[in-house]
């Protein structure tokens, strides 16, 4: 019952008016972000699908290219049609981050909102065609729908806008902290913040960063 009553808090502070648009604003991007990558999917199997063999095609010259691949497994391959360990990694995780923003968005900078709204998105994105891998539909019989490929560097695997959202939001997430890390290590340095001196861990660091958002609420 404390547990659904923090909850329930944390939910309702996210409702207070200086906060109110931003949460759904990026609620709807969310939504958008998903209905984009599903549309792309869409139109990059009917287009690319009809082409004999596994045609390549320019996207951006020099940067992208098109070419349509059903991946069965995760990034390179892995774990290759682990259907129900692929899904459930995939469902966890964008419902275990969406989760933390819906209830902690009011305590959190929003430079981390916008991270977890993307990460979200493309876990989310490819939950879709991993839920229909797994019951056969449509466009994703073959698998996770990719056609996106660096034209400088082929070995590279083909992937989607889904995972694009995945690797910024992720990216956005670590270099957020590192600076974080950096400034402290700096002002510690410094002689410019309290404590007893003693050197503290990364996790630790990342706790006290997370409760001093936790105070201030302030944005970035």
């Amino acid at each position: 019952m404390k547990f659904l009553a923090t909850l329930k808090k944390g939910f309702r502070e996210n409702l207070e008016r200086e906060h109110i648009a931003l949460f759904f604003a990026l609620l709807g991007i969310l939504l958008w972000l998903l209905i984009f990558d599903i549309l792309s999917k869409y139109f990059a199997f009917q287009n690319l699908s009809a082409i004999p063999g596994k045609a390549v095609m320019d996207a951006i010259p020099g940067l992208f290219n098109f070419v349509l691949v059903g991946n069965k497994g995760a990034a390179w391959g892995a774990l290759r049609d682990q259907k129900w360990l692929l899904t459930m990694v995939s469902l966890l995780a964008g419902t275990g981050v969406l989760a933390f923003y819906l209830f902690r968005f009011a305590r959190i900078k929003r430079v981390v909102s916008v991270s977890l709204i993307l990460i979200v998105a493309g876990a989310y994105g490819n939950l879709i065609d991993r839920i229909g891998y797994w019951a056969q539909l449509g466009i994703y019989k073959d698998g996770v729908v990719d056609f996106l490929q660096f034209a400088f560097w082929e070995s590279f695997p083909v992937f989607n806008l889904a995972d694009s959202y995945l690797v910024v939001g992720i990216a956005i997430l670590i270099v957020y902290y590192l600076v974080v890390l950096i400034r402290e290590a700096i002002a510690k340095n410094k002689g410019t913040t309290s404590g007893d001196g003693n050197e503290e861990d990364l996790s630790q660091l990342v706790k006290k960063t997370l409760n001093k958002e936790d105070d201030d609420g302030k944005n970035v």
